[in-house]
């Protein structure tokens, strides 16, 4: 298989991104699979391009030709034992690790991201794209994490033919009078990953461990360990201000 790892930075480049490009391009080495971290991509402009080039496999014709492209956002890091199962492991055309507590996390939130906006998103993406994405027990949107993202060639070619062009998804989301998180990358995603005509696979937890400021302790180090995890997705604010070694022992003990 030709294999790819695809991250991409806009503005002047943090040194947790460096880490990230570092650390996978050497992840990339061991596993046998290209790398490619773009910076200040211009394939997509205008508002919302700094988030859209997660999707640029799908619109860009250059990434078919590998049989599958694994892009990951540039606060993610891989521990060292990592497996590259990721490049191998069944995805019918696109995969993404679930946010389970999410959809209860929103209930309670009076934020923009909140349940009342969820529901309004995903009976609009119904309604005006046909598409049928997943709900829970209790029928709120299932929430899917575009912090890393298979794509296999098949997904990817699919997706170019089903995706509803990005700008008229801004702005149906604009009519709908929903909030600037849901006309970004993740939920565009959310929506066109469950069109006619395309195949969506959950990944397993490990390929996307979110860690957000709740889950550190006081020493800098996560609070729970989880053996499997391979992935782990750095989600704090301040980040500038935390160094290249508390950030290495932070994914070594996830």
């Amino acid at each position: 298989m030709k294999t790819l790892i695809y991250q991409f930075w806009k503005g002047e480049i943090p040194d947790y991104a460096r880490l990230s490009r570092r650390l996978f391009r050497d992840y990339a080495d061991r596993h046998g699979a290209d790398y490619f971290f773009e910076e200040n991509p211009t394939f997509f402009t205008g508002k919302y391009a700094e988030y859209y080039h997660a999707v640029r496999p799908v619109w860009d014709p250059d990434f078919h030709n590998y049989d599958r492209v694994i892009y990951v956002d540039a606060d993610v890091f891989p521990k060292d034992n990592a497996s590259g199962e990721i490049l191998t492991t069944p995805v019918n055309h696109i995969g993404m690790v679930e946010e389970l507590a999410q959809p209860q996390l929103r209930k309670e939130r009076k934020s923009p991201i909140r349940h009342s906006n969820d529901m309004r998103w995903g009976a609009f993406g119904s309604a005006f794209f046909h598409a049928t994405p997943p709900r829970t027990a209790d029928r709120s949107p299932r929430v899917f994490n575009s912090g890393v993202i298979a794509y296999t060639r098949e997904g990817m070619m699919a997706a170019y033919q089903h995706f509803p062009q990005i700008r008229t998804y801004v702005m149906a989301m604009r009519v709908a009078i929903l909030p600037r998180f849901y006309r970004l990358d993740q939920n565009y995603l959310g929506i066109s990953c469950f069109r006619a005509g395309m195949q969506f696979t959950a990944l397993e937890q490990r390929w996307n461990r979110i860690l957000e400021q709740g889950d550190i302790g006081e020493d800098y180090r996560a609070k729970e360990t989880k053996p499997d995890t391979a992935f782990v997705h750095w989600q704090v604010r301040n980040r500038k201000e935390i160094s290249e070694r508390q950030i290495l022992d932070l994914v070594a003990s996830a």
